[in-house]
């Protein structure tokens, strides 16, 4: 007896699920790119099956003999591959007799995502190993970041009305912010600052936009949160790290004088406010030892854990993508490290990622990947976008004042705002404003006036509406 070994199984197994299966047709169809199978044929069928879903919501079955014809009579077909289809449609009744006698669309979804990933991997791998040879490094690093796995799972999904853990969470979670602030700031920020939120703050240039994204590091390292700082080239590590040591020694590094604010109040009568300062003055430069001294104090009576609360991972302007933070979490998490909070400062200045040339598009996908990153980490994503030129000689800034790509407002659940008159600014007073917030009720013009004292690495000691 002669046995026919028949190649390519998992391959025709899985074109055989998308082509009766709906449920397994959807499932591929949402994460479908072109080069998945690895035979030529493979794709071609696969391409129509979802071609074929997107149009008509369903499995073609029968209509597949319809899409080959069509197929084989045009310019595009050749011989080859007409032969090799002809044949795998042959074949169909008795294979999809077996499928439907195995019947699990959540097995065959399961093999096509392992099927997917190895064949994509193969051709990374084969592409880095032919940059590595040809000594293009670069290219080869920007196709290991931006390497994307495909992640299918069974689409089994959670019963809404039924399932009370997932009601539960749902609720917990909602109700727990992942950062709290004290006095009005936490009236203003509510539930904000929650897992999965993607929040930015929008201010024109010296604006203090850097000070509040390390507030927003600094309060949720102290409320025991893992925070993953990334400087990606607006200012230098050693920048970094004098502000971040300024706020652990509650003292400016060099000899001033600075007022420090105890009590702020709304003038009601006009737009300003009432802020009552302590004028202090240090008359000694701060030096390493005191700092490391002040990072012992902050380690024992504000994060009292002996892991690592915050990271800071820094670099020149324009060279980090989003692929490569992604990169960098997944080789912290390998040694056990996960963040609850993602801060960037900031994302403007993020490496554009790669396949996109104009600019707009460029920035654009970076704050979608940024929001898909919140999600994929169930974390809190904070950064900071510039305002337009517009914003220097506005009193409080708002959606038209967006710089490059106002698609930025789509992908945040928040957008603050900070203004400042010269007058504010020179008496280290902020006003803060919703420019954009999901899921509750917001004025662009209601701000909540924040008094800070940047001498001492603090914009946000005492607030009021």
């Amino acid at each position: 007896m002669k046995v026919t070994k028949r190649q390519g199984g998992e391959e025709r197994k899985i074109l055989i699920g998308m082509i009766v299966d709906k449920q397994v047709l959807g499932r591929i169809s949402s994460k479908w790119e072109s080069g998945l199978f690895k035979s030529q044929w493979g794709n071609l069928v696969g391409q129509w099956c979802v071609d074929f879903y997107n149009e008509y919501e369903s499995a073609p079955k029968e209509e597949i003999e319809s899409l080959f014809e069509s197929w084989a009579g045009s310019a595009l077909a050749d011989d080859d591959t007409i032969q090799i289809v002809e044949k795998f449609l042959g074949d169909l009744s008795e294979e999809y007799q077996n499928y439907e006698d195995a019947s699990n669309s959540n097995y065959t979804i399961d093999i096509a995502s392992k099927y997917f990933n190895k064949v994509k991997l193969k051709r990374l791998s084969d592409s880095i190993s032919g940059d590595v040879s040809s000594g293009d490094i670069e290219k080869a690093l920007d196709s290991v970041n931006t390497y994307g796995q495909i992640e299918m799972g069974s689409g089994a999904g959670i019963d809404v009305l039924t399932d009370e853990d997932a009601i539960r969470e749902a609720f917990a979670e909602a109700q727990e912010p992942i950062i709290e602030y004290p006095q009005a700031l936490g009236d203003f920020f509510k539930g904000a600052l929650q897992r999965d939120a993607f929040i930015a703050f929008m201010g024109s240039e010296k604006r203090g936009k850097t000070w509040w994204l390390l507030d927003v590091a600094w309060r949720a390292m102290c409320q025991r949160k893992k925070v993953a700082l990334f400087e990606v080239g607006d200012m230098s590590q050693n920048q970094i790290m004098r502000r971040l040591m300024t706020r652990a020694i509650r003292k400016p590094l060099t000899p001033q004088k600075y007022d420090y604010p105890t009590f702020i109040e709304k003038d009601q009568g006009s737009p300003m406010c009432l802020v009552d300062f302590d004028h202090r003055e240090t008359t000694k430069p701060v030096g390493w030892q005191s700092a490391m001294k002040a990072c012992k104090k902050v380690l024992k009576t504000k994060v009292k854990s002996k892991d690592s609360m915050l990271r800071l991972s820094c670099h020149p302007n324009s060279t980090l993508t989003v692929a490569g933070i992604k990169s960098i979490l997944q080789s912290w998490e390998r040694d056990g490290w996960v963040p609850d909070v993602i801060v960037i400062d900031y994302a403007d200045i993020l490496a554009p990622p790669v396949g996109y040339k104009d600019t707009r598009d460029q920035i654009n996908a970076n704050w979608k990947q940024l929001r898909a990153l919140s999600q994929s980490n169930h974390c809190l994503v904070v950064t900071a976008t510039q305002a337009d030129a517009n914003s220097y000689n506005t009193n409080t800034i708002g959606r038209s004042n967006f710089s490059e790509d106002k698609r930025k407002f789509a992908h945040v659940t928040g957008m603050v705002g900070l203004n400042a008159t010269p007058e504010e600014k020179e008496n280290g007073i902020t006003r803060l404003n919703w420019i954009v917030l999901r899921e509750s009720a917001f004025s662009e013009t209601h701000c909540c006036h924040v008094a800070g004292c940047l001498a001492i690495g603090n914009p946000a000691i005492r607030s009021t509406f």
